[in-house]
């Protein structure tokens, strides 16, 4: 018996650390409600910026017919304070019914035949941030829950939990989510709470357990709130560009309010590369570089790109000067792939 007992035990290990859902070979984009939205609840007054169905759907309108689907932006994703404050009667998870009298099935499918995705959000606390039923002691049934409901994304929020739980509660979460047998791409607030404490996260073992996972604080809508996420990014504590993908970040180089960033891209030795102009004032700043200027050293050169407007730069070797012009509060950015 107790060989049995410890063989079990070492299963569910294994099966709690490996997500390989086959989903974010290519970062995930979309839509999220909740830097916008919030949690207003007030449909009465406020019936097409309240967190309900017809937010999602409206949305889901939008982004099919304005461009933003074919531009690879598919996940609509819900945020916090759309269920009902008390689970139901066998312990489910139910969406407000005044918010979403259609329920969550039904705006799945909604979603599905715009040819978008339908994301969805929980909590690994007994609460969600907003107060709402939080997933602890309930992950299983959840993961089935959304799972049927159709659901394509979850996002796993922190709140109301002890971050000595997370290295067991995520995992664990994930494995459920597999197990349903839907693929649903799974966002982690695990490293967030961590750094939040000043604690450097276990990037390696996160990077296992999630497809994709938020490190630090939220943006809104200022420069300031993104230039302070770019800068903290650039710190790289605990190095966790070194499991975000095939390449990392690097700030290799300053010009006063200006930075230089590069990322390694398939095929092997390409790159993108970005200039960041912190300035807030006056026109575009003219900036006159080389690809050495990030660290590109191929003797070929590069074929680099405008990847915004996809113009050509032209073929240019690491010493090579080309000149750019990037606004106050902007960026320049661009494809290098290797000769």
């Amino acid at each position: 018996m107790e060989k049995i007992v410890v063989l079990c035990f070492a299963v569910m290990l294994r099966c709690c650390h490996a997500l390989d859902n086959g989903l974010a070979r290519t970062p995930p984009m979309g839509w999220l409600s909740w830097q916008r939205y919030r949690c207003n609840l007030d449909c009465k007054n406020q019936p097409t910026e309240c967190v309900s169905e017809n937010l999602y759907m409206a949305m889901a309108d939008r982004m099919a017919s304005d461009g933003y689907r074919d531009a690879g932006y598919v996940y609509i994703n819900i945020d916090d304070c759309w269920p009902a404050k008390e689970r139901d009667a066998n312990g489910s998870l139910v969406a407000d019914p005044d918010r979403f009298p259609s329920g969550m099935k039904a705006l799945a499918d909604y979603v599905h035949a715009k040819g978008l995705k339908l994301g969805i959000y929980s909590d690994m606390g007994y609460k969600t941030c907003g107060g709402y039923p939080g997933s602890k002691f309930y992950i299983e049934q959840d993961a089935q829950t959304f799972a049927a409901w159709g659901i394509d994304s979850l996002k796993l929020d922190g709140c109301n939990s002890a971050i000595d739980d997370f290295p067991i509660g995520y995992p664990i979460m994930g494995a459920e989510l597999n197990k349903t047998g839907r693929p649903i791409l799974y966002s982690c607030s695990w490293p967030a709470y961590f750094t939040g404490q000043k604690l450097i996260p276990q990037y390696k073992d996160i990077a296992k357990n999630c497809n994709l996972w938020r490190n630090y604080i939220d943006i809104d809508d200022s420069f300031d709130t993104v230039t302070k996420i770019i800068q903290w990014f650039a710190q790289d504590q605990g190095n966790f560009t070194g499991v975000a993908g095939p390449g990392n970040w690097n700030d290799p180089d300053m010009d006063q309010n200006v930075e230089f960033w590069r990322r390694q891209i398939m095929p092997v030795g390409s790159y993108a590369i970005a200039l960041v102009n912190y300035g807030t004032a006056g026109g575009p700043t003219r900036m006159e570089v080389t690809l050495s200027n990030f660290g590109l050293d191929s003797p070929n050169g590069y074929n680099v790109t405008d990847a915004f407007d996809g113009t050509s730069v032209g073929v240019l070797k690491p010493e090579d000067n080309f000149v750019v012009y990037v606004k106050p509060s902007g960026v320049f950015f661009a494809v290098g792939i290797k000769l």
